[in-house]
């Protein structure tokens, strides 16, 4: 990989990683580095709280990343070591930050997902971007909305959109990106325990639940809709019910909420697969696995939710974060086990 920083490459550096994540406002980096403290260049590369700016690029000369420096991790001794330098995407900063006290008050009424989104980001120099399939529910106006003053900006932003199933995540200029991912896509890899270094099944019995209710108040301009809708989980044999409460929204988004929390708890299965290579692949990808050691006894669709790529003198590999499908699109998960 080649690392720019504050527009120079710079070659004195080893260990790169980058952890891309689907759902994510930012993804993160690490790499270590040599100082050289009568360097100008390196001072000015390793002088804290400057943030300084870092694109990563492949050895193709392909864009992955564009973000910050966040952390410097210096030391002396004896003999000179690399230093550690790590940071995330340039859109990270919206998960540490709170709504500017400029941009109050924090209630408001009739506005989209559009407007305050637009409105949350100008003080950032953040661009976002919104895929045509949510275009509408992004417009979609809330009756009301309130943040809290110590919310940060993702919080806030990421309460909304799940709402309405919306995924919020970024791309490699460090800008936000809104989408649903294609669950339809056809797989791009089949992945065995001939052709992985090693695969780990996680499953959290306990975040998931068998039907889920969401709740709202009734509208006084649509007294006549439900309020209550109800997203049941086939994969939950026991009888494990819970209830939300919407606090902002229509009355439709109800429907929604169910479906995207029935939908978050799937995170609940994760699937751990380590390849001894690069292959061309990317967060939202379809993969299929079996793999009877894993309890996988058939062909099964995986989306690639995370991936860690990793390069060294010694080589590359990557680590792959995989959920099933239905985590991304709300539908009902498909019998798995």
């Amino acid at each position: 990989m080649k690392v720019k920083i504050n527009d120079r490459f710079y070659y004195s550096f080893d260990a790169v990683t980058i952890n891309y994540k689907l759902d994510s406002v930012a993804s993160a980096f690490s790499f270590k580095a040599r100082f050289n403290p009568d360097n100008q260049f390196h001072k000015e590369i390793f002088k804290p709280l400057q943030y300084q700016k870092v694109e990563i690029f492949d050895n193709e000369d392909n864009l992955k990343l564009t973000g910050n420096i966040l952390n410097t991790s210096l030391s002396s001794g004896s003999s000179r070591e690399l230093q550690t330098i790590s940071g995330y995407s340039k859109s990270g900063i919206i998960e540490d930050v709170n709504i500017p006290f400029s941009a109050y008050p924090l209630e408001k009424n009739n506005v989209s997902l559009n407007d305050i989104v637009r409105d949350v980001l100008s003080p950032f120099n953040i661009n976002y971007s919104v895929s045509t399939d949510v275009l509408n529910d992004m417009n979609l106006n809330y009756d009301r909305t309130t943040a809290s003053p110590t919310e940060s900006i993702k919080g806030f932003l990421s309460k909304l959109a799940s709402q309405r199933n919306i995924i919020i995540s970024h791309d490699n200029q460090g800008n936000l990106y809104f989408f649903r991912p294609n669950v339809n896509s056809k797989p791009k890899f089949y992945l065995t325990d001939q052709n992985t270094l090693k695969m780990n099944l996680a499953v959290n019995g306990q975040a998931m639940h068998s039907q889920i209710d969401v709740i709202r108040q009734p509208s006084k301009n649509n007294s006549g809709v439900s309020t209550v809708d109800t997203a049941t989980n086939s994969l939950v044999s026991a009888n494990r019910p819970i209830v939300k409460i919407l606090t902002s929204g229509t009355d439709t988004d109800t429907k929604k909420a169910a479906d995207n929390i029935m939908a978050n708890e799937l995170r609940g299965i994760a699937l751990t697969v380590v390849i001894n290579n690069v292959i061309n692949i990317n967060c939202g990808d379809i993969v299929e696995v079996l793999n009877k050691e894993v309890y996988i006894y058939e062909r099964t669709k995986f989306m690639v939710s995370g991936i860690t790529h990793s390069e060294t003198i010694t080589g590359d590999n990557m680590v792959l974060q995989l959920v099933l499908p239905e985590t991304f699109s709300g539908r009902v998960a498909q019998k798995t086990f």
